[in-house]
């Protein structure tokens, strides 16, 4: 009995190697193109138990930008910092900031200096980033250095940390026209090369953890 249990076994072995040496067996250990996610999705989906609304206002017309007026709002962005001044770059281009309950736009300008602006990681949103103007580089992915939960009027912010720059992350050169896409809790920096400053609009995805008064 046990010796045919042992003949069984090699010959299991002898048929699992075989296949691992053929063409077949060869294919399947080749690296596989990326595959998109598979979505099981439960109909009706679950109702949200957020008592907090994520925002009660939609939109109930189309907005329109155009590229003309996106390079202008750089221009005067990068004008001031030149000049020394303090503008709000949301009052730069129409309908900024733009609020809808699942995603809102603002611009950012990063002013060029040493170490570029603060690194920052949001557990409560992905960001996806278009550069606007200017030329600079994003840090994305790896761990935030000195990170610290952000306190804002007194009162710490749950999800939203700050630090003083980002260890082993991704660099990404960027120009106007670039897109990055920042997945939510990945930290992030950005820093501008050239005078003037680097100029973005960030979509800010609530990723329905957080509602929208706890998103920075």
């Amino acid at each position: 009995m046990h010796a045919r249990l042992f003949l069984y076994v090699v010959a299991a072995a002898g048929a699992i190697a075989g296949y691992g040496l053929s063409p077949a067996g060869a294919a399947s250990a080749q690296p596989q193109p990326h595959q998109p996610p598979e979505f099981k999705s439960v109909i009706p989906a679950p109702q949200l138990r957020q008592p907090i609304p994520m925002w009660p206002n939609q939109p109930k017309d189309a907005t329109y930008w155009s590229i003309d007026d996106i390079r202008k709002s750089h221009d005067a962005l990068a004008a001031a910092e030149v000049s020394g001044k303090a503008i709000d770059p949301n009052t730069t281009l129409h309908d900024f900031p733009y609020w809808t309950r699942t995603h809102s736009y603002f611009i950012l300008h990063v002013p060029r200096k040493a170490g570029g602006s603060t690194a920052q990681q949001h557990a409560g949103y992905s960001q996806f980033i278009v550069i606007m103007g200017g030329t600079g580089k994003v840090v994305a992915g790896g761990q935030l250095v000195k990170p610290a939960v952000l306190v804002d009027k007194g009162q710490p912010i749950a999800g939203e940390l700050r630090g003083a720059s980002v260890s082993g992350g991704e660099t990404f050169t960027v120009v106007a026209g670039d897109w990055v896409s920042i997945p939510a809790n990945t930290p992030a920096q950005f820093t501008a090369d050239g005078a003037g400053g680097l100029t973005y609009m960030v979509m800010k995805v609530n990723a329905m953890l957080y509602p929208w008064d706890l998103i920075r």
